[in-house]
C-alpha cells in the first residue's frame, strides 16, 4: 500500500512540475494613456523594455506580453504609427507578433510588418498608417510578441496625429482667397 501511495505522489509531483513549465507567464504591463501627448504634441511614446520574471521561460512557449496604448479623440484625425524591436540574431532580445489599433468595436488597421533585406531575423520594424481617418472615439494600439532570450528585450515607437480639416474649413479657406483676390483687382483697377 505504501508503494502505491508513493507512486502515487511522484506521478501527482511529475505531473505538477510538467504543467508548470508549460504555463505561459503574462508579461504584460498595465495600461498607458497616451491621449494629453497627442492633444498636447500631436504624437507620443510608445515603448518599453521586457524582462522574464515570475518563473518565465524564454521563448514563445514560456512567456507572452500584450501591451496596451489608449487614447481618445474628439475630432476626426489621421494616425500613422512606427515600431521597432532590434535584436542581436535569432534567439536574443524580444520578438514582436502583432501591432494593431482597435476600437470599440474591434481591430481597425493591423501592423504590417516591414522585413528588412539586410538582417531579416533580427531588425523588426512595424507600421500603421491609417487608410482613412479615424472618427471621434476610444482607440487602443496593441502591442504583442514574447522574450526570446534571459536578457530580455526592448521594444520602442511612435504614433502621430493630425487633424483632417472639416468640409467648412475648406469653404472659409476659398472665401478668403476670393475676397483676397477681389482686393487685388480693385487696388489694381483704382491705380490705373
Amino acid at each position: 500500500m505504501k508503494k502505491i501511495i508513493n507512486s502515487l505522489l511522484m506521478a501527482l509531483l511529475l505531473a505538477s512540475a510538467g504543467l508548470a513549465q508549460a504555463t505561459l507567464v503574462d508579461l504584460s504591463q498595465d495600461a498607458v494613456f497616451i491621449t494629453q501627448d497627442l492633444k498636447d504634441f500631436s504624437s507620443a511614446q510608445l515603448g518599453r523594455t521586457v524582462n522574464l520574471k515570475g518563473g518565465a521561460k524564454a521563448g514563445a512557449n514560456g512567456n507572452f506580453f500584450n501591451d496596451h496604448y489608449y487614447f481618445t479623440t474628439d475630432e476626426v484625425f489621421d494616425v500613422s504609427s512606427l515600431l521597432t524591436s532590434l535584436t542581436s540574431g535569432a534567439g536574443a532580445g524580444l520578438t514582436v507578433t502583432g501591432f494593431e489599433l482597435r476600437s470599440q468595436n474591434g481591430i481597425v488597421f493591423h501592423g504590417i510588418h516591414e522585413i528588412s533585406g539586410a538582417h531579416p531575423a533580427s531588425d523588426q520594424a512595424w507600421r500603421l498608417v491609417a487608410e482613412h481617418p479615424l472618427e471621434v472615439g476610444y482607440y487602443s494600439i496593441e502591442v504583442n510578441g514574447y522574450v526570446n532570450s534571459v536578457n530580455g528585450g526592448s521594444y520602442s515607437g511612435n504614433v502621430a496625429v493630425a487633424s483632417v480639416p472639416e468640409a467648412d474649413a475648406y469653404a472659409m479657406l476659398l472665401a478668403g482667397l476670393g475676397l483676397l483676390g477681389f482686393v487685388a483687382r480693385r487696388r489694381k483697377a483704382a491705380a490705373v
